[in-house]
């Protein structure tokens, strides 16, 4: 269990258990039951959430544009993609991230990638020439 929560798990061996964050997990103690009883980790596991992108401003334009995404949990991201291409890009904010449009990027949504996953964009930015 995280924090209460069920999770599923994969017994590797003796001493080594595979376990999934279930969906909705949240930061806490770890919880091990056996038949010989329960074991409680002595620090808390950090549950770092899912990005999510809200929207992107502008919708369109060419390499080289600058566009401003805007979401949630967006710290420590390590990447953020135009389609399938990797383009440079600074976190402003949890909540914001400027991206530069890369030299062949082809029109797709937006990805970005950070510690606790990626949140990909429901609409798509059209690149333009």
């Amino acid at each position: 269990r995280f924090n209460g929560r069920s999770a599923a798990f994969k017994v590797k061996g003796p001493s080594q258990i595979i376990a999934t964050v279930p969906a909705g997990g949240t930061t806490g103690r770890i919880r091990v039951t056996t038949p010989g009883g329960t074991a409680t980790s002595a620090n808390d596991f950090t549950v770092i959430p899912a990005p999510s992108i809200g929207n992107f401003s502008p919708t369109s334009g060419p390499a080289g544009t600058s566009v401003t995404i805007t979401g949630t949990n967006f710290n420590g991201a390590t990447g953020v993609k135009f389609n399938t291409s990797n383009a440079q890009f600074t976190v402003l904010s949890p909540t914001t991230v400027t991206a530069i449009v890369p030299n062949g990027a082809k029109s797709g949504p937006i990805s970005v990638t950070t510690p606790g996953g990626t949140a990909t964009s429901s609409s798509s930015f059209s690149v333009t020439k």
